[in-house]
């Protein structure tokens, strides 16, 4: 897979499927690209990076991408056929199932998660912890810590990460300094907070709507059935 920029102002991918999720409209589309630097002015100012601008085919947003230069030849400039993205899809959840004290920290907290601010997400996450617990009492803490071990077991977590990770959501003391989350801790606490919350609140929610909808039409069926069953009396 190669990418370059030539000489006579075309953009050459070539191995690559043009396909990206969208970061405005959250779509996988094709991306169709639009402008890049001239030839002339990269090879003038050798720049280690290159912006190239695409087109979403779904929703018609511009989306940005960074590529690193690898090769300067007297026809092209090769670029990584890896781009770095500069912008990132939002995170989504499921925040209408939540208490609106949850739903509101954990809302700030998936913005700075796709913003890259892994000290703004994890002082989030910890806020989002607190209402939690404040809305479930200790019992409920106690379910969440079990929860919290359990995604350890299950992602084959190793100690120092997932010690980061439990520190933000069950230490409340958040007035000293915090070490500082790098991307693979975040990543690690956001998967964590997500299913915590999921555990806690979207699962029972989801579970007692489809109950409700089982029942009301269980319910239905079995008074058309005793209407369909009723022997009307014989006219004498």
């Amino acid at each position: 897979m190669t990418a370059s920029i030539t000489a006579d102002g075309r953009f050459e991918r070539n191995g690559g499927t043009g396909t990206l999720e969208c970061p405005h409209c959250g779509a996988t589309a094709p991306m169709t690209v639009t402008a890049f630097p001239a030839f002339s002015k990269l090879k003038s100012e050798r720049p280690a990076q290159v912006g190239v601008v695409l087109q979403c085919s779904a929703c018609k947003a511009p989306v940005f991408l960074r590529y690193r230069t690898r090769a300067w030849r007297e026809d092209r400039v090769e670029l990584n056929p890896l781009p770095q993205a500069v912008e990132h899809p939002p995170e989504r959840f499921g925040l209408s199932y939540l208490p609106p004290p949850v739903a509101a920290r954990f809302r700030e907290a998936l913005a700075c998660f796709s913003s890259g601010l892994w000290q703004a997400f994890a002082a989030m996450c910890r806020q989002t912890a607190r209402a939690t617990f404040e809305d479930v009492g200790e019992a409920g803490r106690l379910r969440i810590f079990d929860l919290v071990a359990e995604v350890q077991e299950l992602g084959a977590i190793d100690d120092a990460t997932f010690n980061a990770v439990r520190r933000i959501i069950f230490d409340p003391d958040a007035g000293r300094q915090e070490p500082e989350y790098d991307r693979r801790q975040a990543a690690v606490l956001l998967e964590t907070m997500k299913d915590l919350l999921t555990q806690t609140y979207v699962r029972r929610a989801k579970l007692r709507q489809s109950l409700k909808v089982r029942r009301f039409f269980a319910n239905q069926a079995a008074g058309i059935e005793e209407e369909e069953t009723e022997i009307p009396a014989r006219k004498v």
